[in-house]
């Protein structure tokens, strides 16, 4: 549509050109030619006429010319708009999907562009945190489970020993 527009407005220009032209060459030719002054009342009215015409359409090009600009300057305008609340939704769709996954404290530190980069930086980090939740957990060290036949031999307890190997309590 914007190239449609474009091409009209040169056209527009274009026809704008030719008019002056013509112009230009019936005040020269009027004016240099004082020997065709038996043509010139016939000619003059059409001319006039033909003038007429096109001041009007000149003046009717000049004004749809500044509308066009002025819708293009509101289209841009919208257009930023339009990109900063893009953003702004963006950037939120980001806080949520961070603090779904448990990774709001990294809002700060992650820089994405789009949807696809921001799953995979999910994931990572993701996968990251589970990790270290790991690695990070209860290990217990050294720790045997004690019978009751150990329990008993580590008190000193004969009788307790003797019922462990035995299967009593």
């Amino acid at each position: 549509m914007k190239e449609s527009k474009q091409v009209q407005n040169e056209q527009v220009v274009e026809q704008e050109i030719e008019l002056q032209q013509e112009v230009q060459l019936d005040t020269l030719s009027e004016e240099a030619g004082e020997s065709q002054s038996d043509e010139k009342p016939k000619r003059k009215p059409k001319i006039d006429k033909e003038k007429e015409s096109l001041k009007e359409t000149v003046k009717q090009l000049e004004e749809r010319v500044q509308t066009l600009q002025s819708e293009k300057e509101v289209k841009s305008e919208q257009a930023k708009k339009l990109s900063e609340k893009e953003k702004e939704l963006f950037q939120k769709e980001v806080k949520l999907t961070l603090k779904e996954y448990g990774l709001f404290e990294f809002e700060e530190i992650i820089k994405v562009d789009d949807s696809d980069e921001l799953q995979e930086v999910v994931k990572k980090l993701s996968k990251i945190m589970a990790d270290k939740k790991i690695e990070n957990s209860f290990k217990p060290n050294g720790h045997k489970q004690q019978d009751a036949y150990s329990v008993a031999k580590s008190k000193g307890d004969n009788v307790g020993m003797i019922k462990a190997l035995m299967g009593f309590k």
